[in-house]
């Protein structure tokens, strides 16, 4: 299979150029995690799969906090922001 077959890549941040995300398959009982912002990288952390589920688990306990804060914000917000997620930096 070729190498896209076993990575995902995330944008992160709300500008285009913000960084990313890329999680791989690394010898076959690893996670390899790259992290990148503003052109700068951290090295590549790898993370057995017991790491990697207790990444799962505390995004999916996470996840629904930032969501009900959000949710919060929203409601008390007088105006909605009506632009685009993602934007172009330097404006």
């Amino acid at each position: 299979m070729p190498l896209s077959d076993h990575e995902v890549k995330i944008r992160t941040g709300r500008r285009a150029e913000d960084g990313g995300l890329r999680i791989s398959v690394f010898a076959d009982r690893l996670l390899a995690l790259g992290i990148e912002g503003h052109g700068e990288r951290t090295p590549t952390l790898l993370l057995t799969l017991d790491q990697a589920k207790k990444l799962r688990d505390a995004l999916a306990e996470l996840i629904p906090l930032a969501e009900k804060e959000d949710a919060e914000a929203n409601a008390q917000q007088v105006e909605a922001w009506e632009g685009a997620e993602r934007r172009i930096a330097g404006g």
